[in-house]
């Protein structure tokens, strides 16, 4: 009953278009519709609500992003890192936008050699593209240790990893 009245008040008061438009743009800026990924804001809130239990992640740095956005253009280089990541994965797993627009993470909800044949399909989905990346995969053992110190080394790991490559 006492729902009742509160939704009647909010009709009266014109406040459920507001919750509604609130609730919308909350929806719109959780996903990141240049990539069709979440956000880091959205990723981090289903961090805080994932049940305890061990998770992969998968800290991906896509190879002279900016490069190709001075040779292609924005609007194709964001077509086909969509595409690539356009793949089918599990409903479970959360992909989204990281820092800046050449770093995506990746949880999954699989074991570790479930999310080790993703990134390969994800590899060749990128290849197709005409993209490549670096990528570190780690284990998150939820409620022990935050997301964020997880995607933190691994960043520093493929960050490692591109120096080294960059020597070479």
């Amino acid at each position: 009953m006492l729902t009742f009245f509160r939704n009647l008040v909010a009709r009266i008061f014109g406040f459920d278009r507001e919750i509604n438009s609130l609730r919308e743009r909350v929806r719109e800026l959780s996903w990141d519709s240049a990539y069709g990924v979440y956000t880091r804001p959205a990723f981090l809130q289903f961090a805080m609500v994932m049940p305890r239990g061990t998770r992969w992640v998968a800290f991906i740095d896509l190879d002279k992003i900016h490069t190709l956005d001075q040779e292609l253009g924005y609007t194709e280089v964001d077509r086909r890192i969509k595409a690539t990541f356009s793949m089918n994965f599990r409903r479970s797993d959360v992909v989204a936008r990281w820092y800046s627009g050449d770093e995506i993470v990746i949880l999954f909800d699989s074991d570790r050699e479930g999310a080790d044949r993703k990134m390969e399909e994800l590899a060749l989905s990128a290849r197709h593209e005409g993209l490549s990346f670096k990528f570190a995969i780690g284990e998150w053992a939820v409620g022990k240790e935050s997301a964020d110190d997880v995607i933190d080394a691994l960043s520093e790991n493929v960050r490692l990893q591109k120096t080294s490559s960059d020597q070479r």
